[in-house]
């Protein structure tokens, strides 16, 4: 089992220097709001693969009053991460990686990012995730992808590049030869995206079937444009589809200086299946219950389907479940047998049967 054993912040956030000792799977944070319980899961999360759990710069991490910050962690049941280190010069703008001492250059930190933790988290901002904007929606649909495509997130950094060159080019220069190359190759990039999207939603969708679990079973799905004309047409008939509506929308996107049609206009949903709704439309205990769901199911397929070290973060989520539905979380988290840490304003909240460990936070 992959585990963090030790965790040490400097700079970081609210924390001058910390230190953490971790020697069980179930560890729980607690204390008052504002001791910095959050932080210290973000601080675990920027190890991961994903980044922060809080989508926060670096710039607004480092300690007021401070100019650099560092995270250090040793990982115990790596194939090969003993030690891992991220710091930060706020000066130099510069982030640096170190695995087992040693510096990891830039080009090589792409490489080495599919070894990297799969932090799968649940926050309470993301319990509400089907009443926020459709652009969170679908950065976190995207994240599911990311978990069986490991290039995904890389595709949309891309994409998004692309997007706002054609739009500069729609501004400043409108050379045709240009513009055309520039959205060949959003094309290219959109229907990769949308096809992963639909693949991944597809996996995702049989393997909770395949699930036994206490929590709402859901159907995942994405909605767009793209998404929805996969099935329907050949690559090369939609792809020819989308050069055409890049090119008819070049005067309307000039106008509004944003790109009315792609794939980073989708939207993802789930389907509330007891009550075949979507989740939009659920009560905001059924919407947890759903994202507590979807969050152990994420894990699974992360640790047994893709056989990545895997540890999960629940940040405040047992406040306001009732006493079957934490019972059900802590069963449910006890058979994937990975790592978790949790955090809660009280120790009351988590059953001692299920603590291994328990660390109190106070105000400094």
């Amino acid at each position: 089992m992959i585990r963090v054993t030790k965790l040490f912040l400097t700079n970081f956030r609210n924390f001058s220097e910390q230190r953490f000792g971790f020697d069980s799977e179930a560890v729980l944070f607690v204390g008052e709001n504002g001791v910095g319980k959050t932080n210290v899961l973000e601080g675990l999360s920027l190890l991961g693969r994903n980044g922060s759990l809080c989508s926060a710069d670096f710039d607004e991490i480092v300690r007021i009053g401070e100019k650099n910050f560092t995270i250090y962690a040793e990982i115990s049941g790596h194939e090969f991460i003993e030690k891992i280190a991220i710091s930060f010069d706020a000066t130099q703008k510069k982030k640096n990686l170190l695995i087992n001492g040693e510096p990891v250059s830039p080009k090589r930190q792409s490489d080495l990012k599919n070894h990297l933790i799969n932090f799968i988290f649940l926050t309470p901002q993301l319990e509400q995730l089907f009443i926020l904007g459709k652009s969170d929606r679908r950065d976190y649909l995207d994240k599911i992808v990311s978990d069986l495509d490991s290039s995904h997130l890389l595709r949309i950094g891309h994409y998004q590049k692309l997007l706002k060159e054609r739009l500069l080019i729609l501004q400043k220069h409108h050379d045709e030869r240009w513009l055309k190359v520039v959205e060949e190759k959003i094309v290219e990039l959109g229907v990769s995206i949308a096809a992963a999207r639909i693949e991944a939603v597809d996996f995702f969708n049989k393997a909770i079937a395949s699930f036994a679990s206490n929590f709402p079973q859901a159907k995942l799905c994405v909605s767009g444009e793209v998404e929805e004309m996969i099935a329907k047409q050949s690559a090369a008939q939609l792809e020819e589809f989308y050069k055409i509506k890049m090119k008819e929308n070049r005067e309307r996107d000039l106008v509004s200086f944003k790109t009315e049609f792609g794939v980073h206009r989708s939207d993802f949903d789930a389907i509330f299946l007891a009550k075949n709704i979507s989740a939009k439309l659920c009560s905001t205990g059924e919407q947890k219950a759903i994202m507590i769901g979807i969050t152990l199911a994420r894990a699974r397929i992360s640790s047994s389907y893709k056989n990545q070290p895997t540890i999960m973060i629940f940040d405040e989520v047992v406040s306001h479940l009732d006493a079957g539905r934490k019972k059900n979380l802590f069963t449910e988290i006890s058979t994937t047998k990975l790592q978790t840490f949790f955090s809660a304003t009280s120790a009351d909240l988590i059953p001692t049967n299920v603590l291994s460990k328990m660390i109190s936070l106070s105000s400094a």
